[in-house]
């Protein structure tokens, strides 16, 4: 619900933005850009991915269980300094894992 919300509350111009991207990575399997879809690193056991437009930031991670390469998106954030703040990381971690012990 932190990443709906957060989508939700978007300029309709970023949120067009961030859609695309969502629907690149549904019909595709991918990001064609590197610098618009990236690896975060290992965090607590899950590997942690992020949306990128501009300071717009998604973070979450492929599920693993019964729908595997399904990608659940955690949180949404605007990311204003060089790395990500350790708090929005463990938020994204606890609402991953959350969902996937559902």
């Amino acid at each position: 619900m932190a990443a709906r919300k957060f989508y939700l509350e978007l300029a309709p111009k970023d949120r067009a933005k961030i859609q695309a991207q969502f629907n690149n990575l549904a019909e595709d399997g991918r990001i064609p850009t590197a610098e618009r879809f990236k690896k975060l690193g290992n965090r607590r056991g899950l590997s942690l991915w992020e949306f990128k437009s501009f300071q717009i930031r998604f973070i979450g991670a492929f599920s693993k269980g019964t729908s595997p390469g399904e990608f659940i998106v955690a949180l949404g954030v605007r990311k204003k300094a060089d790395r990500h703040k350790d708090s929005d990381l463990e938020r994204a971690v606890r609402i991953l894992n959350d969902h996937f012990s559902k």
